[in-house]
């Protein structure tokens, strides 16, 4: 079901497994191009494609 992600498979795929498991649960993805989800679990989640520094700095000033 997650093998397409595979990249950085040991830090999505667990969290995309756990929040297909949890039907109260979201998953949120920060990506510099490629943020994405599975079908199974794309309605609760966020996706956000960007620097996450130059996010982080924003958020922070």
């Amino acid at each position: 079901m997650f093998n397409e992600y595979n990249t950085p498979g040991i830090i999505k795929i667990p969290f995309m497994q756990m929040t297909a498991q949890n039907p109260n649960a979201t998953y949120a993805c920060l990506n510099f191009d490629y943020a994405v989800a599975p079908d199974e679990i794309r309605d609760r989640s966020i996706l956000i494609e960007g620097d996450a520094d130059k996010m982080i700095t924003d958020l922070l000033a």
